[in-house]
């Protein structure tokens, strides 16, 4: 079969409605708010469920013997650090879900010429708090859970036998403030970030795969 030329593509493009166009539109929408009810489950269950099994690790190592109480001491900080950083992740997808929900709002209104869609166009928060109150306000929470672990750790590594002199002692809440300082720094950055939407071509995406197809020799249509 000879090879159509690339007028033939870009006149497909006349085949896509508007109502086909906004019914894309809408199957991303739903597929997102998918996304997004997970991110906010796994958010809201990382602090009772991290936190909390963290929390019965410190207590419990108040009845280990020195050595072992130690390595939990030692190995406890990092893995505050990371409870953090996971729920800051999810924090930052959210972000990005509830931004690409909002344009799809905007751009299903405009196609359509009246407003349909208005929950996040219209949301009081307005983008000045990434990841929306709820999402924030939950990363607050786990940093200043982790915080109070992070004393709670420095505290019981003072107290004797744990280590042996009091230049350990203060190697260890420097080490524990290094970390407690690396996550006020991943919150400052969630603060600060923004949604940047990717950057496009301006051409439809079956319109750049066809003039591959058609430039590249050996492919017939």
């Amino acid at each position: 079969m000879d090879k159509p030329p690339q007028d033939a593509f870009r006149a497909g493009r006349s085949d896509v409605s508007l109502e086909m166009r906004i019914q894309v539109l809408l199957e991303e929408y739903r597929a997102l708010y998918g996304l997004l009810t997970f991110r906010l489950t796994a958010m809201d269950r990382r602090l009772p469920a991290g936190g909390g099994t963290l929390g019965a690790i410190l207590g419990a190592t108040t009845a280990m013997p020195p050595d072992t109480k130690l390595a939990f001491l030692l190995g406890l900080p990092v893995a505050l650090l990371w409870l953090l950083l996971s729920t800051v992740h999810h924090a930052r997808s959210k972000e990005d879900h509830l931004r690409r929900i909002d344009e799809i709002e905007r751009l299903v209104n405009r196609l359509s010429g009246e407003e349909l869609l208005v929950f996040q166009s219209r949301h009081p928060n307005k983008r000045r708090t990434p990841a929306g109150r709820s999402g924030f306000g939950t990363v607050q929470a786990v940093l200043s859970t982790c915080w109070i672990m992070l004393a709670a750790c420095c505290f019981l590594v003072s107290r004797p036998p744990t280590l042996p002199d009091l230049y350990a002692i203060i190697g260890y809440w420097l080490y524990a403030a290094t970390l407690g300082g690396a996550m006020l720094h991943a919150v400052i950055r969630l603060r600060r970030y923004r949604y940047r939407r990717p950057p496009t071509n301006g051409r439809p995406l079956f319109e750049v795969f066809s003039d591959f197809l058609v430039d590249r020799p050996g492919f017939d249509c």
